[in-house]
């Protein structure tokens, strides 16, 4: 059951929704709910790829799914050990390359790493086929807009673009408009999913204005991808919510 052609042949499944799948498990669920695209972790999740793995044998497990990978979070940069960490994040990103995820999430552990290696790891990375771009997760270094400003504004580089999170932006408190007008002009991903307050809800039960998200984004022309994530408190429902979330994305986009 693949997707049609536009907007919608854009959303990818994300490895939050169920951590606890392995990556052959989680490829057969979200291509069977008809998602053909899909989100690479690189720690944390059962489906998390190794970036030292042989890169064909990820491709092989796509294509038997029918599943294309388009992002992948990046190992973060730590101040600690900047030296190692940053070889380690561009390793990740030749990685990516190799697997065809177009986008890599560019991560560190501090506002001020962020900026201090964002100018070797654009260098090091001008050659390789892949957009970094920084994520506003709440609970890190980068939460709210002022982080957002800062990191941004003092990295000073347009190679460096954006990756609007709508729930975590929620979750700080900030309303998605506020975010996509900061980020304007530099968003290479979006991340979505329904929320009440904090807490993961079945898409159009919650209070993120998702048919406003989606209306502007197709006013403006975006190009990128759309991860769809589901963290609601009752995991075994997860598939069944995921696959509601793409009938009302259809209803929105059509």
């Amino acid at each position: 059951m693949r997707q049609p052609d536009g907007l919608l042949s854009r959303l990818a499944a994300s490895p939050c929704s169920n951590p606890e799948m392995s990556l052959e498990e989680a490829l057969a669920a979200y291509a069977g709910l008809g998602f053909g695209k899909f989100e690479v972790f690189t720690s944390w999740a059962g489906s998390a790829f190794d970036i030292d793995a042989d890169p064909g044998d990820y491709l092989a497990a796509g294509r038997r799914h029918g599943m294309e990978f388009v992002s992948m979070h990046l190992p973060p940069v730590r101040g600690d050990d900047t030296a190692a960490t940053l070889d380690r994040a561009v390793r990740a990103a030749e990685f990516a390359e190799a697997i065809g995820a177009n986008v890599v999430l560019y991560k560190a552990d501090s506002r001020e790493t962020y900026v201090a290696a964002a100018a070797e790891f654009l260098e090091r990375t001008e050659g390789i086929a892949v957009t970094p771009v920084v994520q506003n997760h709440f609970g890190t270094p980068v939460s709210s807009t002022d982080d957002f400003r800062e990191v941004l504004g003092r990295i000073d580089d347009g190679r460096m673009k954006a990756l609007l999170e709508v729930g975590h932006f929620h979750s700080a408190g900030v309303e998605w408009p506020e975010g996509y007008e900061l980020l304007r002009g530099r968003i290479a991903l979006v991340h979505v999913k329904d929320q009440v307050g904090r807490q993961s809800v079945p898409f159009g039960t919650g209070e993120i204005d998702l048919p406003g998200l989606f209306s502007r984004l197709a006013a403006d022309g975006y190009a990128g991808d759309v991860v769809v994530e589901m963290e609601t408190e009752d995991r075994e429902n997860r598939l069944r919510y995921l696959g509601e979330a793409l009938e009302y994305l259809k209803e929105l986009m059509t």
